[in-house]
């Protein structure tokens, strides 16, 4: 019997989550010289946390990435589901604070909170599919059967 498991990830997945966490990383460390005009907004302390958060985050989830099995998956997963919470706080709370001139970044840290909850999703469900497999392969078959 031949099982094939598909996996959803994507080379773009990986340079988001890169690119998150290289802009992020570095607008919390420099925040008045990086951040929006929206970010700056919050101030600079709640701007660092919102920065540093989503940096965080998008490090757990490219240390998922590059773990293998179903422990990858998890720490992807987690990775994944903490950045979809920081976006959405972000979002909100630009949206909150700058109305519609924080309209752009708002929506963008919203839509980047959404994929990440996919993904995460998708993730439960390969990780559901990879236990099967396992489960499978290594139940005791009486003498005989293959």
């Amino acid at each position: 019997m031949t099982i094939t498991l598909r996996r959803s990830r994507s080379p773009f997945q990986v340079g988001v989550l890169l690119a998150l966490f290289l802009l992020s990383a570095a607008s919390a460390l420099f925040f008045d010289a990086m951040a929006t005009s929206s970010a700056r907004e919050l101030g600079p302390l709640l701007g660092r946390l919102m920065y540093g958060g989503m940096a965080a985050a998008a490090c757990v989830g490219l240390v998922g990435v590059w773990l293998d099995d179903v422990v990858g998956l998890l720490v992807e997963r987690a990775g994944l589901l903490s950045l979809a919470c920081w976006s959405l706080a972000a979002g909100l709370a630009v949206l909150a604070n700058s109305g519609v001139r924080g309209g752009q970044f708002g929506g963008y840290m919203l839509a980047v909170a959404l994929m990440s909850l996919w993904r995460g999703w998708q993730i439960g469900r390969e990780a559901r599919e990879l236990a099967t497999v396992r489960h499978l392969t290594t139940v005791d078959r009486p003498e005989g059967d293959e």
